[in-house]
């Protein structure tokens, strides 16, 4: 995690990031879970740069993420739609 960077711009506006060096999560599991293959609860870990969204107002939102360590890199873009209550 000390190499890694990273970015996330929400609808063109850069949204702070927070690290997090390897803390343990539990997940709950659904039925035919592509990662367990059961249902049920697990333990694992959970690193990286993360970002949280503040609310939206309806309508499209741009969110695009980057981020880079050592040799490996990422880049998604995503349309975010919301509806009106």
């Amino acid at each position: 995690m000390s190499a890694a960077k990273g970015s996330a711009l929400l609808d063109g506006k850069r949204l702070d990031s927070d690290t997090n060096q390897g803390e343990t999560i539990v997940v709950r599991s659904v039925a035919d879970n592509a990662v367990t293959g059961t249902e049920g609860r697990f333990t694992t870990t959970g690193c990286g740069l993360w970002v949280q969204l503040p609310p939206l107002e309806p309508g499209d939102h741009a969110l695009t993420i980057r981020g880079r360590s050592d040799g490996f890199a990422v880049g998604v873009d995503y349309v975010l739609t919301v509806d009106a209550a």
